[in-house]
């Protein structure tokens, strides 16, 4: 399968996650680096997420799952050790119109979740097309080294320029050099 990576405007995206073990936990921590929007269905949760639920003030509906629960969503995150229940799921969700993410079964996803550094306004994402989580989070822990300690604040600052002068090709001229200037610095 071919991924795109995209960045996906999470504003106002109603995200329902089954399931509330330890897979349900990773999904909904890289989630909340974006959202606050989440939804947990789930009949039992680990003592970690029942802190994460509390501390985020995200919805907890203490229940198994029910097809009731997917309308007015728009990403859905499967979570849940049961294989049949995520096959029940895909064949009732596959032709609705929101985004799905089965665990277990990257052919019934539309997305998959990539290896994610966020830094401030700096977002990376690194995927194998889910070959090999292993190497996505050991490339991750890599890039996350290089990354420099003021980046965020040399993008604030660039931000600023960029809201205070015209558009065009000067600005794009200007902001380009800027940046090769800040990159070309950390070399020496």
């Amino acid at each position: 399968m071919n991924y795109l990576p995209i960045l996906l405007n999470m504003k106002n995206k109603k995200i329902l996650v089954v399931g509330g073990g330890v897979i349900a936990h990773r999904k909904i921590l890289c989630l909340l680096e974006f959202s606050i929007n989440i939804t947990i269905i789930s009949k039992e949760i680990t003592k970690e997420l029942s802190e994460i639920i509390h501390k985020y003030k995200l919805t907890y509906i203490q229940d198994n799952y029910n097809k009731k629960y997917l309308s007015n969503i728009d990403i859905l995150v499967v979570a849940v050790n049961n294989l049949k229940l995520q096959e029940e799921i895909y064949l009732y969700t596959k032709d609705r119109k929101f985004l799905c993410n089965f665990v277990d079964f990257k052919e019934y996803s539309d997305f998959i979740f990539p290896s994610i550094i966020k830094q401030g306004d700096i977002s990376i994402s690194i995927s194998t097309n889910g070959q090999s989580p292993a190497i996505a989070k050991e490339l991750k822990n890599y890039i996350k080294s290089l990354i420099p300690l003021n980046i965020n604040e040399f993008l604030n600052s660039m931000k600023d320029l960029r809201n205070n002068l015209p558009k065009g090709e000067k600005r794009m001229s200007l902001l380009r050099k800027k940046a090769q200037e800040y990159f070309n610095s950390l070399k020496k």
